[in-house]
């Protein structure tokens, strides 16, 4: 698909779909208010984590992942929120604050994915977002620049001039425009859908599915069996939780090995068959070896609970112990 073919689909549904109009309309008037910087004193982990849910931003899947990271300091987020929407200090020098270059960021899990839908949400004719589906769509188009060894705050800067840019020469707003980068993507299963396929196959809530991962997220620099790993890291967000590979699905959690560089692709077993997630962790730790490592290693960890019943994964783990390994997490609830 061309890129102005991409743009007239996006715009011819926006002048027939009602409710698109008013998602647009309610979402921006809504959000806009809730961040803007004379609010932000009263901003709420609730109200953050809210609008990090598809199902209230209309427009932005898997953001929610890193919620509760987010949030655990609200004091700390609100002073960054108040930095981001300094109107005052120019956007490339409020980004290199809070994402430095070759620097964590600010705050773990508050990347580009965030950041900007509400940079959007509270000035909608000025900022666009810049996310991986907008890399991806404009790589689509072949028309992402050439962005190497730039900073956030550089990438975004240009990344933003452009959208604004396509935006005024065709009659769109900001908001809109995440639709055309949409179409420009190598077409990957929504959220709502692999959700839906994954809990089928899985026979098990989605809900419970994602508490183990946020769990070990919230709480990675407290693992010991993890310390030596990084979960990889782009523009201040990780994406290497949920990660996309576009081709074989999605891996729960990639990461490095701080010392040598080595990938590591950890999956959690959540009620899945043995040979199910076996296969699925070869799978990834091949595709890992094709399309991402150079001289880098990749090794695979398996996280059951402990006491797991099927003896099939010891058995399955016992030819490929030297690339995958096997841990076990166990839950205690108490009732006082």
């Amino acid at each position: 698909m061309e890129l102005q073919e991409a743009i007239q689909i996006v715009k011819k549904r926006y002048q027939t779909d009602a409710e698109r109009i008013n998602d647009e309309k309610n979402v921006i008037q809504k959000y806009g208010s809730l961040f803007h910087p004379n609010n932000l004193d009263n901003l709420s982990a609730e109200d953050f984590k809210s609008f990090l849910l598809i199902k209230n931003n209309k427009h932005w899947e898997g953001i929610h992942r890193q919620g509760n990271l987010i949030t655990s300091d609200m004091g700390k987020l609100k002073s960054v929120l108040k930095l981001l929407l300094d109107e005052s200090i120019p956007i490339k020098d409020r980004l290199e604050e809070i994402i430095p270059k070759n620097k964590p960021p600010m705050i773990k899990g508050l990347g580009r994915a965030v950041l900007t839908p509400i940079l959007l949400v509270v000035f909608p004719d000025k900022y666009g977002v810049y996310n991986s589906v907008t890399e991806d769509g404009m790589k689509g188009f072949e028309i992402f620049p050439n962005l190497k060894n730039q900073s956030f705050a550089e990438k975004y800067v240009k990344i933003n001039d452009m959208i604004n840019n396509l935006v005024k020469q065709n009659s769109l707003s900001l908001w809109q425009i995440d639709g055309v980068w949409w179409l420009g993507t190598t077409g990957a299963l929504s959220l709502e859908e692999e959700t839906k396929k994954e809990t089928e196959e899985n026979g098990l809530p989605a809900e419970l599915e994602s508490q183990l991962e946020e769990f070990l997220i919230g709480n990675w620099e407290k693992i010991p069996e993890f310390n030596n790993l990084g979960i990889l890291e782009e523009d201040g967000e990780y994406v290497g939780q949920q990660y996309d590979t576009k081709e074989v699905g999605r891996i729960d959690l990639l990461c490095k090995n701080k010392e040598t560089g080595d990938f590591v692709v950890i999956e959690l077993k959540k009620g899945r068959e043995s040979d199910k997630v076996i296969g699925q962790t070869l799978r990834y730790i091949g595709w890992v070896k094709k399309k991402l490592a150079k001289e880098q290693k990749v090794y695979g960890i398996i996280v059951t609970l402990e006491g797991d019943p099927d003896p099939r994964l010891k058995y399955s783990i016992e030819p490929i112990k030297e690339f995958v390994q096997l841990k076990f997490y166990k839950i205690n609830i108490t009732i006082s």
